[in-house]
């Protein structure tokens, strides 16, 4: 019998699936309640638990500076305003339209201090206090992970971040450089890229091609751009402008290898984003309503609480028959295996 490369993605994310997760140290089986605030080593990684399939995280927009650990010499200090104000916002206009809460990871303390998007050599400098609050961050981001994937079986997850770059325009990171976009659908489709991209677990597991993920009708780019921020890549720009940022460290971590997870970074413009309350709330609003479509669309979840014990993602083969509970006019039914 001859096996296409889709089913041997599909074995490659279910050896991934079975392995199990490596803890952080120090991390312990505690109990997370949706909606509440839970704080790392003296309260500069802070975590809000959730209760729906999607993790939040902001990095880079802490401004704690405490004196008992001293600044990095070496690295990026950049400072993203706002992007601490924007997970709060996002988080609760989620809450607001779904009753229920996403799970958020924010980094209160500054990054002269530590970067929470870098591994801990290059994060910490080598301080034990500063790997302490490193060692925080990552334990919140799995106890997320471990949370989504144990009652939803997959899920998304997004790296907050803000740009100063000429052009205003959110920039969608999977992992790819720019030259990696300037290609056909075709070319962009090709597993080499499938391989490295943060949208593996869904690009594995969908119909469509890889190139739809990322910059088709349904692309979260795509559908950011429909509700009037514009977006690279997307259907309406799908090459992004250099310069660009592809994503890092915490997107290949949780992305790319924390299959089933997917994940992306978001790299966020100032003005009209997070420059103010009204922009904040904005995005908001324009990234949960996109989430609900994509959600649907790509992962083949509802953005919602968990009602019904978890399954594993439904495989596409010659015995699959369309879904009428999600065939709707936005978007293509995805299919039910028998």
């Amino acid at each position: 019998m001859m096996h296409t490369p889709r089913y041997h993605w599909f074995l490659l994310l279910l050896v991934c699936w079975a392995a199990p997760a490596q803890a952080e140290p120090g991390a312990t089986q505690q109990q997370f309640q949706p909606g509440e605030t839970y704080f790392g080593h003296d309260q500069h990684i802070e975590y809000i638990a959730g209760d729906l399939p999607f993790i939040l995280s902001a990095p880079h927009g802490g401004r704690e500076k405490p004196e008992g650990i001293v600044d990095r010499k070496e690295g990026t200090f950049a400072f993203d305003i706002g992007t601490q104000e924007l997970a709060r916002a996002i988080a609760a206009e989620m809450h607001q339209q779904t009753g229920h809460w996403p799970h958020i990871i924010i980094c209160r303390i500054s990054r002269r201090k530590i970067d929470c998007n870098r591994e801990i050599v290059e994060a910490c400098a080598g301080n034990p206090a500063a790997e302490k609050i490193w060692h925080d961050w990552h334990r919140f981001l799995t106890a997320a992970r471990d949370r989504v994937v144990q009652d939803f079986g997959r899920g998304l997850y997004i790296d907050l971040h803000g740009h100063g770059h000429k052009i205003g325009q959110l920039e969608m990171g999977y992992l790819h450089s720019q030259l990696d976009y300037d290609v056909s659908n075709e070319q962009l489709s090709a597993p080499q890229n499938v391989t490295a991209s943060s949208l593996q677990a869904i690009a594995a597991l969908n119909r469509r091609p890889y190139a739809d993920l990322v910059r088709g009708d349904f692309a979260l780019g795509t559908l950011l751009m429909d509700r009037g921020f514009p977006a690279t890549p997307s259907k309406q720009r799908p090459v992004p402008t250099i310069p660009y940022f592809r994503g890092g460290y915490n997107t290949g971590r949780y992305g790319r290898d924390a299959a089933p997870l997917a994940g992306l970074q978001i790299e966020t413009n100032s003005r009209g984003v997070r420059d103010n309350d009204k922009s904040r709330a904005a995005f908001a609003k324009a990234l949960t309503d996109s989430l609900k479509i994509y959600f649907e669309a790509q992962i083949g979840l509802p953005l919602a609480a968990k009602s019904t014990p978890a399954v594993s993602a439904p495989v596409t083969n010659a015995l699959c028959a369309p879904q009428p509970a999600c065939c709707r006019r936005r978007f293509r039914c995805r299919a039910r295996c028998r």
